[in-house]
């Protein structure tokens, strides 16, 4: 299974987005090894066009969601917490997004480099796809 953020589903979706990252949204849909936390759905349909939402909603369907728990709210806070004290400032998003793909121990397939500072400041078991 392997998570995919907001950042990785947005170039699936687009018409001109990055074909390598298209292809591995596609390859990890058609193994039906796609996974999205809540925040990820909540930025996408925030950002979706009235004209976008079926397909996205559509996408979506053919992934596991993966529910956060007050577990993981607590660690994204500590982490948030912990990044703060390094002057560092990360998205609320974010810090939920690679805590829950840190916990559950599932890669996360992203475009945005927010997790790759998360992972060298403070995740280092990360795994990023």
């Amino acid at each position: 299974m392997t998570l995919i953020d907001t950042s990785a589903w947005i170039e699936f979706f687009r018409r001109k987005g990055d074909p390598l990252l298209k292809g591995r949204v596609l390859e990890i849909l058609t193994a039906d090894a796609a996974a999205y936390a809540c925040p990820i759905r909540f930025e996408l349909v925030l950002g979706a066009r009235p004209e976008e939402m079926a397909d996205l909603v559509s996408g979506l369907d053919l992934a596991k969601r993966v529910t956060l728990t007050p577990a993981h709210w607590d660690m994204a806070a500590s982490i948030g917490a912990e990044l703060r004290l390094q002057g560092i400032q990360i998205p609320t998003s974010d810090l939920l997004i690679a805590t829950v793909a840190r916990q559950e121990g599932i890669p996360l397939l992203t475009n945005d480099d927010h997790f790759t500072l998360l992972r060298e400041k403070v995740l280092p078991d990360l795994v990023l796809s």
